[in-house]
């Protein structure tokens, strides 16, 4: 944000005094001192709620939901919620556009603020007499105003939202967030994060809390299971039957031997079981090119020790030997017709199989099977920075809005409407004792569970018990965190000729590899890996010192930039 924006603002902030303005980190005692002065002039308070929803979510419904809310957050902090729920499709485009709004209005009410100012100055230069109105630099308490209910009850009339005032809404991705940073659109909530709110920490997976921390922490997550797992199982009593000693298995390419022997008792019709349970690549392979989903020659593997800050460079996928030998074990395997289609039916059992899924494989097929993991669930940028509550700089109340955010992401009753809508007309307990299950009412009102705050509040789904997150929680604590999240991309007119020259010399070797029987594996390889040493095009995609424009090169720098320490 421009010099002269951000000193109109900051004028603006201070001679309204109506809404709160970004915070800087604050001490603990800092905090309390803010928390009891506000405590201690606590008025009613109405703060809007900006989320995104399906199209076919309708109004009456978003009414409903609403009021339900407001129930809860009026007895407990004695403040109104106004939920803005627009339509995924244009909820991006309206978020900004109320950003741009509301500055554009402060900016002019501050210039026509600033004209009278001058127009008051000329005239008394001139020597008219004006009766100045004192301009008042803090606003007081408004007397609160009620109302009579259907019931005939009086009952506070909670104020409107104010013409320039957003206050909660959801940033969603890592571009965006650091924009509404960079333009002070958003607050800091450190702060906060160690005072009222401190017990956020306990509720949101660390990894999730130390990435939105850029320069400080100005929005908070909303904690989910973050990948999947790739499990390879190991049958157990084959294992047994044929003097196998488990802990000889414990990686997939340590079990080609024993797939070949079972796959040599079929054969021999011996046993009635499938070798491999289907094709198997090294896992979390990253290629490097113009287009990231095709195979390419510079690869690099994201290992189930990695995390965000650790340094996987470009390389020719020759030098990596996990990806040769994972290659040469399927050429082997297939050409053996040991593999099987994938498919776990019923009844029939493998040797060794590698199956994606949550941590409930584990309790599934542990009886059977032994249960490795093949690769980890991984973090990427959009599971850190997809979906993130923030305050916005035009919030009638930073603190206020914290104990809104501090709610949904803590307890289920808010969460739960926020979610599925209104209880009793969108969706209803199966049992209202337990409160096991819930079943689906109406699909007026659909809402991403993901976007609509921390996921282990609520219920997963119609018919199925929050006992189910305890597998999500489980792989949050297994998980890696990509080292490519925030990485900005590396393709430029400089080096997109030589990026479309890897584009097709990958494609050779490509055939190449798809061509090679087994028999001829290992020569091959090695005939490549000598090619591709002194390969030109390769030598520079992956030099750091004369090209700058390598793949390498701005890898490095990025790497550098925001990974100092190494």
């Amino acid at each position: 944000m421009n010099k002269k924006l951000t000193t109109l603002l900051l004028a603006m902030m201070l001679a309204l005094g109506s809404f709160t303005g970004c915070s800087s980190q604050a001490t603990e005692e800092d905090v309390e001192a803010t928390a009891d002065t506000e405590e201690a002039a606590r008025i009613s308070m109405t703060l809007s709620l900006w989320l995104p929803t399906s199209k076919n979510t309708t109004e009456e419904a978003i009414e409903l939901a609403e009021a339900q809310i407001n129930r809860l957050t009026q007895a407990k902090f004695d403040t109104a919620i106004e939920l803005k729920a627009i339509p995924e499709d244009k909820y991006q485009e309206t978020i900004d556009g109320e950003l741009d709004r509301i500055a554009a209005a402060l900016i002019a009410e501050e210039e026509e603020a600033e004209r009278k100012r001058k127009e008051l100055k000329e005239l008394k230069a001139q020597g008219i007499t004006v009766e100045e109105t004192e301009e008042e630099t803090t606003e007081a308490p408004a007397e609160e105003e009620t109302i009579v209910n259907e019931l005939g009850i009086s009952v506070i009339k909670y104020p409107e939202v104010g013409a320039n005032q957003l206050d909660i809404f959801l940033v969603q991705g890592y571009d965006n967030y650091l924009r509404y940073i960079e333009n002070e659109q958003i607050q800091q909530l450190d702060g906060e994060l160690s005072g009222n709110s401190k017990i956020l920490k306990t509720y949101i997976y660390p990894t999730y809390l130390t990435l939105a921390n850029v320069s400080g922490t100005y929005a908070i997550p909303n904690n989910h299971p973050v990948g999947e797992y790739q499990y390879f199982l190991v049958n157990k009593e084959l294992v047994e039957k044929y003097d196998y000693n488990p802990k000889d298995l414990s990686t997939f390419l340590k079990c080609q031997d024993f797939i070949k022997d079972m796959g040599y008792q079929v054969d021999n019709g011996v046993e009635d079981v499938t070798p491999l349970l289907g094709e198997v690549e090294a896992f979390n392979m990253v290629y490097w090119g113009e287009d990231p989903n095709e195979w390419s020659v510079l690869a690099s593997q994201i290992t189930n020790t990695m995390s965000y800050n650790v340094k996987a460079a470009p390389k020719s996928i020759f030098s990596t030997n996990v990806y040769i030998n994972t290659v040469g074990m399927m050429k082997e395997l297939s050409e053996l017709g040991y593999i099987g289609d994938g498919k776990v039916d019923e009844g029939e059992k493998f040797a060794v199989g590698v199956i994606s899924g949550d941590a409930s494989i584990v309790e599934q097929y542990e009886d059977e099977y032994y249960v490795n993991i093949y690769s980890k669930p991984m973090m990427t940028e959009e599971d850190a920075y997809g979906s993130m509550f923030a305050v916005s700089s035009y919030s009638k109340s930073l603190s206020r809005s914290m104990e809104v955010l501090t709610y949904l992401n803590t307890s289920s009753d808010i969460r739960t409407i926020l979610q599925y809508g209104a209880q009793g007309v969108h969706w209803d307990y199966d049992d209202e004792d337990t409160k096991e299950t819930i079943t689906i009412l109406s699909d007026d009102y659909q809402m991403d569970i993901v976007k609509t705050g921390n996921v282990y509040m609520t219920y997963p789904g119609e018919g199925i018990s929050m006992d189910y997150w305890a597998y999500g929680k489980q792989q949050n604590i297994d998980s890696i965190s990509s080292p490519y999240m925030k990485f900005t991309g590396y393709v430029n007119d400089a080096n997109k000729a030589q990026l479309a020259e890897l584009a097709e010399l990958s494609k050779q070797y490509k055939a190449t590899i798809d061509a090679t029987p087994f028999a001829e594996w290992k020569t091959t390889v090695d005939a490549i890996k000598k090619e591709i040493k002194d390969n030109e095009l390769i030598n520079s995609l992956l030099d750091t010192e004369e090209n700058e424009n390598s793949i390498a090169s701005i890898y490095g720098a990025w790497y550098d930039e925001n990974y100092p320490a190494g």
